[in-house]
Order: structure tokens, then C-alpha cells, then sequence
């Protein structure tokens, strides 16, 4: 700066007031035109720290601003300051959070007559810092990260970033599929829940985890995974650029040194619930993420990769030390997604259909069945007289789906039996108890059958 320009700024009125100087990464990304990847530029803040209001501001680049470049964006802040800041003048004196810059700007300010001193903590700077430099200079809230879940501590975000950054070294997507769920118990005697390992198509690289095997068998039996994940919760971990996280936490990473595998290797965390946007998770679940990005690619090499390149069934505990607390972690594979009563009315049909549209008809026969089973048991009959009863059952439902010659299924099929003696007696016995005993099971089920119908038009 010139002789002139102190002498201009020398003669300003100098009011008691402190103003804070502070240079960190902008809360704002920055794409280079030709289409070099985008960088978090340096700004420099100048507030007055009493009026709690914006002196100046001014963004730099990707490397930190040099001394003079910061006693500029000062001259500008005591001549050109803000609007609404209260006008040009000079303070008595500037506190600065970086050392090295608050000794090289000491004598430089002392010659408009400004002391400058270093402080360790500027707390104003904490809280404003992030809001005016996100594009605007309105305050705004910055979104919040990962440091700022309750409960959350620097040790726990340290081995999620190193859990994270080791899983996307190993690539455990290389041996699993992305449909194949592997269950989790965390801590090992806690209830379960369900991993998907994400990469094998190539889109994403990930984890997600689900709560529930009925959540499961959603994602997994809809086409259109985006839509499928608005109806039920779920958390996952996706690899992307920087850009995706939390200011926050990239400030974190950076002061505590937190591994990251690659420029495109960030975990972005997030946890969904129903019908709304996306949340952080908690301290309990980002523990549990750690601990399974932890074990997963262990679990996959060595215990489902096989010569062929195929899982096999496995299942493996492992212990966790460090903030971790010696929990240990149970993995199996693989997890069945047939529902048991799905499974049991399936293996009950087995041998009604031959076709999609005779499957889904055996189907719906046999839950009405199940229903009519069902109904039995609370009429206070005898075990062996229920058991004669169920086997009945299984003898009506092959016979209606097999000769019954009906395309969609209604309770009134099963009204104005007995039905398919002759098939009965051909079939299974000609005995008389056996067909007396079948007679009695069609008049329970035809009245059973009346009586659906009935509340139905009700």
C-alpha cells in the first residue's frame, strides 16, 4: 500500500472497537470452468466482533491467502466496509485466530495504528463463519454433519472414516452381489439386521442396511429401488466426491486427519424414514455402520468367496476393540427372504398348479383354507378331530384347483358341496368313514364360506 493510502486511512476516525480476522475454507464449492474438479476456496472474514456484523469479506482460492492478501481484504474492511456495517473507520484492535499471520500483519497495522493480537479460539468466528460464506453473505445455517449428531465423538467419526476407507479399499462388491442381503447382529446377541452390499452394478459403492426382512423383501420384489426406499427406513453409506458432504465434517477431516481411500471415496452417511428427507443417523447407528464396514470384507473374502467366485453359506462373530467397547459382531449367509407362512402356503400348493394363472388361483384357495383351519381351532373340536379336518382340506383345495374348472377364485366356490365325491374316492379312499369324514369337513367349510360372503356384503 502506498504512502498516500495509510496517510487516507491514518486520518479515519478511530473507534474502540475489536474486529476478528479469520482465513479457513469457504463453506461454498467452486467448479472450475474447464471442468477441472471442483475445490473448497479460502476466504477471509473480517467482523466487528461488539456489533456482531460483516466488516468484509473475500474469497481466495484453493491455497491460503498471503499476509498482504489479508491485510488487503483489512485496508478494504476499514475503507470499504459493508453496507450496514457501520461505515469506514478504523478499530483499536484486531484479534486473529492463525499465529503465523497474526505476527506478520502486527507491524504492518501498527502503522495505521491498530494493534493485532493472536487468540487460540474465536467463538463469534465459529458460529458466523460458516453462515456467510456458503454463497451469500445472509446467515444461514450451514447443514449439519456428522459432528453434530448427539452422543457422537471425535474417537467414533475417526473409525467410521477408517472403517469406511478400508471397506472401499477391499471392495467387498467384487464377490457379493448388490441383491444379496448378508444379517447383521450388532452387538452379536442383539436383534437383526440386513446388509446389501453396494457396487456389483456398477452405480453405486456402498452399504445399506435394513431392519426388517419384510423392508427387504420391499426393495428387493420392486423394480424401481428409488421409489421402493420412500416407503420404509433404511441407512446406507455411499462413496462419492467431497462435495456431498457436510462442510462440517470436511472441516473435521481436515483438522483431525481422518483417512479418506480416494477423491471420490467420501462416505456420505444418511439414515431415511417414510415420506420425508433424508436424516443423519444416530451415534448407535453410525457404530453399527463402522462395525460392519469393519467386517464385511473380511466376512466376504474368506468366508463366501469360493474358487468359483460364488458365496457359499457362512457365518462367522467377530470381536471389535476400540470405541467399540470388545462387542463382538455375528454375520451369516444367506439370509432367506420367503416369508414363513409364505413359505408354508407355497409348500402347501405344491401340488394344486401347473401354470402362473392355476398357481395364483391354488393361491388363493389355499389362504382361504388356512383361514377355514384357522376358524376350526377356536371352535373348542379335539386334536385328532381338527387333524381329520386339515387333511380334508388339502384333499378339497387339490381337487377344486384340479377339476373345479374356475379362472378366479371366490368364496362361493366352496357353498353347495360336497363337491368331487367321485374324484375323492378315486383319488384318496372309498372308505365310508373317509368319505363320511370329508363330508363333514365340505358342510363346516360351506358354512364357513356363507358366512365370509355375508360379512362381505355387509
Amino acid at each position: 500500500m502506498s504512502s498516500n493510502q495509510l496517510k487516507r486511512i491514518r486520518r479515519l476516525t478511530q473507534r474502540d472497537a475489536t474486529w476478528l480476522c479469520c482465513t479457513r475454507r469457504a463453506y461454498l464449492w467452486i467448479t472450475p470452468k474447464d471442468g477441472g474438479s471442483s475445490y473448497r476456496p479460502y476466504a477471509t472474514l473480517v467482523m466487528d466482533q461488539d456489533r456482531e456484523v460483516t466488516r468484509k469479506i473475500r474469497v481466495h482460492g484453493d491455497e491460503p491467502p498471503a499476509p498482504d492478501q489479508v491485510l488487503e481484504v483489512l485496508h478494504k474492511a476499514i475503507l470499504k466496509p459493508t453496507i450496514g456495517s457501520g461505515g469506514r473507520g478504523r478499530p483499536t484492535l484486531i484479534l486473529l485466530q492463525d499465529a503465523e499471520m497474526a505476527q506478520a500483519l502486527a507491524p504492518r497495522l501498527a502503522e495505521i495504528g491498530v494493534r493485532c493480537e493472536h487468540r487460540t479460539s474465536l467463538p463469534l468466528m465459529d458460529t458466523w463463519f460458516p453462515r456467510v460464506t456458503q454463497g451469500s453473505l445472509k446467515a444461514q445455517d450451514p447443514t449439519p454433519g456428522l459432528m453434530s449428531v448427539p452422543g457422537i465423538t471425535e474417537p467414533m467419526l475417526r473409525d467410521l472414516f477408517a472403517a469406511a476407507a478400508n471397506y472401499y479399499r477391499q471392495a467387498p462388491w467384487r464377490w457379493i452381489e448388490n441383491w444379496e442381503p448378508i444379517e447383521l447382529r450388532y452387538p452379536a446377541k442383539d436383534s437383526p439386521c440386513y446388509a446389501l452390499v453396494l457396487g456389483s452394478g456398477g452405480e453405486y459403492f456402498g452399504l445399506s442396511l435394513y431392519e426388517s426382512l419384510d423392508d427387504l423383501r420391499v426393495v428387493l420384489s420392486h423394480h424401481d429401488p428409488d421409489q421402493t426406499h420412500e416407503l420404509i427406513p433404511w441407512m446406507s453409506v455411499i462413496f462419492e466426491e467431497a462435495t456431498v458432504m457436510a462442510f462440517e465434517d470436511l472441516d473435521a477431516l481436515e483438522k483431525y486427519g481422518w483417512p479418506v481411500a480416494s477423491e471420490k471415496a467420501y462416505p456420505w452417511v444418511f439414515r431415511t424414514v417414510p415420506h420425508s428427507d433424508p436424516q443423519l443417523p444416530g451415534a448407535s447407528d453410525l457404530a453399527l455402520l463402522a462395525a460392519a464396514m469393519r467386517v464385511l470384507p473380511i466376512f466376504v473374502t474368506d468366508c463366501l468367496k469360493t474358487n468359483r467366485g460364488r458365496p457359499c453359506r457362512a457365518g462367522a462373530i467377530y470381536a471389535l476393540s476400540g470405541v467399540h467397547g470388545g462387542q463382538d459382531i455375528a454375520l451369516s449367509y444367506p439370509v432367506s427372504l420367503i416369508d414363513p407362512e409364505e413359505k408354508a402356503l407355497e409348500e402347501y400348493i405344491e401340488d394344486w398348479h401347473w401354470d402362473e394363472p392355476s398357481h395364483e388361483f391354488a393361491r388363493q384357495v389355499g389362504k382361504f383354507l388356512f383361514a377355514f383351519m384357522d376358524h376350526l381351532a377356536t371352535t373348542g373340536l379335539a386334536e385328532s378331530t381338527l387333524r381329520k379336518h386339515e387333511s380334508n382340506c388339502w384333499a378339497i383345495g387339490l381337487l377344486e384347483s384340479q377339476y373345479g374348472s374356475h379362472d378366479t377364485f371366490s368364496p362361493q366356490i366352496f357353498t353347495g358341496g360336497p363337491s368331487f365325491l367321485y374324484e375323492f374316492k378315486r383319488k384318496f379312499s372309498d372308505a365310508k368313514y373317509a368319505v363320511r369324514s370329508y363330508q363333514a369337513t365340505w358342510r363346516k367349510l360351506d358354512r364357513y364360506a356363507r358366512s365370509v360372503l355375508e360379512e362381505t356384503a355387509s
